[in-house]
């Protein structure tokens, strides 16, 4: 991802400014960045981690903790995950803990433990010096909300500092910045056999989906990782052993990446609104109704909470009562 992607567009300067400051705060505090999927958590942490290396390079001695920057999936921590040989691992760098909302309660609880700091240091046996770094696709407001997605007492231990990444639903100012970035990024010119494609697509048809759909763009950059590759590959598939860039091939090319995008390769996100909707038609019979209409509600409370056993108990039913909701 090209480094325009971070400097174009106010919100998203202003939360990259904040980033910088926050990865070196003096007290060592956790710091948590959150923003939808694809918005570019991971390229932010890892150019902001850069900049401030070049930026005090000469204090690199004394502040051991930004000579080097690993990141590890929350996923793949398992129950019995020993986070003083984890943090002993990464002592005196900076670990990036990515989807931590991803961590089991019992997980929580251990890491809560392991994050109780003693003079800046971590660790439950023993103290390790290290900067630990979290991420999140989900929103401050519903993270803070306790047992939704994390504890209450993790969420205040690693929330000191925040950041938060606009996506396009937010902030589509950029689209267009930002889709030139991502075609420079992929390089096209050095495919010697289709180097005459690399050209920036300059189609205004092309340009005003961008503008128009981009808020509803569910991947953010990777979006248009995918709409830099369909149209390079449609300009091989349409211009055939023609080289040259012309109006008529470049809308054509254009129809079937948006087409493409559209129906086949965008998420398709699963709203809590359509879980909502509970739908009958006319020839549903009343035990297939209410069977039916019991796995929508199963389905739409583990999506509300997370999981069964709190839907369960939100909904005020007995414990294993949707066990048999098929």
């Amino acid at each position: 991802m090209n480094e325009i992607q971070f400097i174009e567009g106010k919100e998203r300067k202003i939360a990259f400014d904040k980033l910088k400051v926050f990865l070196k705060n003096p007290g060592m505090f956790c710091l948590i960045v959150v923003g939808d999927r694809g918005v570019g958590k991971q390229y932010a942490i890892r150019h902001a981690f850069n900049s401030i290396r070049k930026e005090y390079d000469s204090q690199l001695i004394k502040e051991k903790c930004i000579t080097d920057i690993q990141f590890k999936e929350a996923s793949s921590f398992d129950e019995n995950q020993d986070f003083d040989k984890l943090f002993e691992e990464h002592e005196f760098k900076t670990l990036v803990i990515e989807d931590v909302d991803e961590l089991s309660e019992d997980i929580q609880k251990t890491l809560f433990k392991a994050l109780s700091t003693t003079d800046g240091s971590f660790g439950i046996e023993r103290n390790y010096r290290l900067r630990v770094v979290f991420t999140s696709n989900k929103s401050a407001t519903d993270l803070r909300e306790d047992g939704k997605h994390l504890t209450g007492i993790l969420w205040d231990r690693i929330s000191q500092l925040i950041v938060e990444f606009p996506s396009y639903k937010t902030d589509n100012s950029t689209i267009q910045q930002d889709f030139k970035a991502t075609w420079k990024k992929m390089n096209f010119e050095f495919i010697d056999e289709f180097k005459s494609f690399a050209v920036f697509p300059g189609n205004t048809k092309f340009q005003k989906f961008l503008d128009d759909k981009s808020a509803a763009f569910e991947g953010g950059f990777r979006d248009l990782d995918k709409l830099a590759c369909l149209y390079f590959n449609y300009r091989i598939y349409y211009y055939g052993l023609s080289r040259k860039i012309e109006e008529t091939t470049e809308d054509k090319v254009v129809k079937s990446v948006i087409d493409d995008f559209a129906t086949k390769t965008q998420i398709q996100a699963n709203s809590e609104n359509e879980l909502s909707i509970f739908r009958i038609t006319k020839d549903t019979k009343m035990d297939e109704l209410l069977r039916e209409f019991k796995k929508h509600v199963k389905k739409w409370g583990k999506k509300q909470y997370d999981t069964i056993g709190k839907a369960e108990s939100k909904l005020g039913l007995g414990q294993g009562t949707m066990k048999n909701w098929k």
